[in-house]
């Protein structure tokens, strides 16, 4: 059941009209890895750090992930696959 759902996802966030929206679609499924990653994971990086400091560092650490998976998944590849090349 979520394999043709999952497919359609993949279709739709290379062939959507609207680039911005492709752009999104494959950001996406970056967010609960990186949120998993830094708040959930048995192996949290930071435990030994002050509860503060923590959350801090946390919080750059997942909008720099973020960051890099918009240009990388995002802009990158909208580059490379949009034959006007705009967004």
């Amino acid at each position: 059941m979520a394999a043709p759902i999952a497919g359609l996802y993949v279709i739709d966030s290379f062939v959507h009209p609207n680039p911005v929206v492709r752009i999104i679609l494959r950001t996406a499924p970056a967010l609960p890895a990186a949120i998993w990653t830094l708040w959930v994971d048995r192996s949290r990086p930071l435990e030994s750090w002050p509860p503060a400091l923590r959350l801090a560092a946390r919080v750059v650490i997942l909008v720099a992930i973020m960051a890099f998976a918009f240009a990388l998944l995002g802009l990158f590849i909208n580059w490379l696959y949009d034959p006007n090349r705009v967004i």
